[in-house]
């Protein structure tokens, strides 16, 4: 069997790689394929006796984290393996090189969206949050309470926003996995929502404007036009709905539920926590469903748990395991709480025996580490160890990555 090579992309062959990464999945060319390689920073290509076989990129991130502090992460995207290369290592190959290149430059974490749950695990990956799809009958969404604006809406164009959107992106200190998304990243999308999409129109941008005059929050949608026995049926396509107070966040919504002609709305990421689904006169109406969406690789631990806070002051020996990095893998005290965090290597015995993905999945507080010790992932060492890391990593409110990259 031949060697997998791995050869790092140039940023003048950048289109070229968008070119052959995408072959490698088979289907019809992506809206606006012309700006991907401006919105990648890093690329490879895998290879074996001279022909592409496999594709991976990466794009620089800031993850925020719980406590408000953001991170460098590495955002895998654009993994791809040709159909006659299956079996071969190739995408350990390519995997293992982002890890390497993390390492290298001194980037804590690695995250994905993962085409399929099942890929990833085995690369130190772990679900470390989720997100829902929904939907309602805007007949029946009216609030439990009349809302008043004390601010207003406004329309305005998406290539003409990009600055205002950054923003209101950058204010939100609260959110956790949020990802702070660059000029030339927002520009893709721009240029990708103004085409119409299968039988929706080009995407709307309405932001919100708080009484104080700034601008406090966007939603993204497209409106799908149907008539059944000339009869209004239309469709509401949410994108993306942003808020830093509540507010605009209600604002916002009630715009998307009331619009004239629509008797449907549907959401592709809806936040686990939004509180729309508390304040809805009839929320048994919202119908949503759960999926993984953010897998992390915790590539420096130490430095990752102190970055991040923790709901309660407590302590904690946790013992890693890490087969694809050996050098992770040891024992780390934890001592930790709202205000700081303080982590460091140690011979203490081990309250807890995780392997990296368990550490990952846990690591932004929406899983607990007592779903993973009830589930055989997470090893107690230490009679109230569990209990004790559980309630100092739960944070509220959940994780919400606010766009799939």
């Amino acid at each position: 069997m031949s060697t997998v090579e791995i050869a790092e992309v140039r940023s003048d062959d950048m289109d070229r790689f968008v070119e052959i990464a995408h072959g490698f999945w088979g289907g019809a060319p992506e809206p606006a394929m012309e700006l991907v390689s401006k919105v990648l920073d890093r690329a490879m290509l895998a290879r074996t006796d001279g022909e592409d076989i496999g594709a991976a990129a990466v794009i620089d991130f800031r993850l925020s984290l719980p406590g408000g502090q953001r991170v460098a992460m590495d955002g895998v995207t654009w993994v791809g393996v040709s159909a006659t290369a299956r079996r071969r290592g190739v995408l350990r190959a390519m995997m293992t090189h982002c890890l390497e290149s993390a390492r290298e430059r001194g980037v804590g974490l690695l995250g994905l969206g993962a085409s399929e749950s099942s890929i990833y695990r085995r690369f130190g990956y772990g679900v470390a949050t989720h997100i829902c799809t929904a939907q309602i009958v805007t007949a029946h969404a009216a609030l439990g309470t009349p809302f008043r604006d004390p601010g207003r809406l406004r329309f305005q164009s998406l290539d003409t926003s990009i600055a205002t959107l950054r923003d209101v992106e950058s204010r939100q200190r609260d959110r956790v996995a949020g990802i702070g998304r660059s000029e030339a990243y927002w520009r893709r999308i721009a240029v990708t929502d103004a085409k119409p999409e299968g039988e929706t129109g080009p995407a709307q941008l309405v932001v919100h404007v708080g009484s104080g005059g700034d601008v406090d929050g966007f939603v993204v949608y497209r409106l799908e036009e149907r008539w059944t026995d000339h009869l209004a049926d239309g469709v509401v396509h949410v994108k993306e709905l942003t808020a830093l107070n509540l507010d605009a966040h209600l604002a916002l919504w009630q715009h998307v539920l009331t619009m004239d002609l629509a008797e449907h709305l549907r959401m592709e990421r809806f936040w686990p926590d939004d509180p729309i689904q508390h304040l809805l006169a009839d929320p048994r109406r919202l119908r949503t469903a759960t999926s993984d969406d953010l897998h992390l690789r915790v590539v420096d631990v130490a430095a990752m748990l102190q970055a991040r806070r923790y709901s309660c002051d407590g302590s904690v020996v946790i013992e890693v395991i890490d087969p694809a990095c050996p050098d992770i893998a040891g024992r780390y005290r934890l001592d930790g709480g709202r205000d700081d965090a303080a982590v460091s290597r140690t011979e203490e015995p081990a309250g807890l025996l995780l392997d990296g993905a368990s550490l990952a999945s846990v690591f932004l507080g929406d899983t607990s580490v007592a779903a993973l010790h009830r589930a055989g992932l997470v090893e107690e060492l230490r009679r109230g160890a569990v209990a004790s890391a559980t309630a100092m990593f739960t944070w509220s409110p959940r994780p919400w990555l606010n766009h799939r990259f």
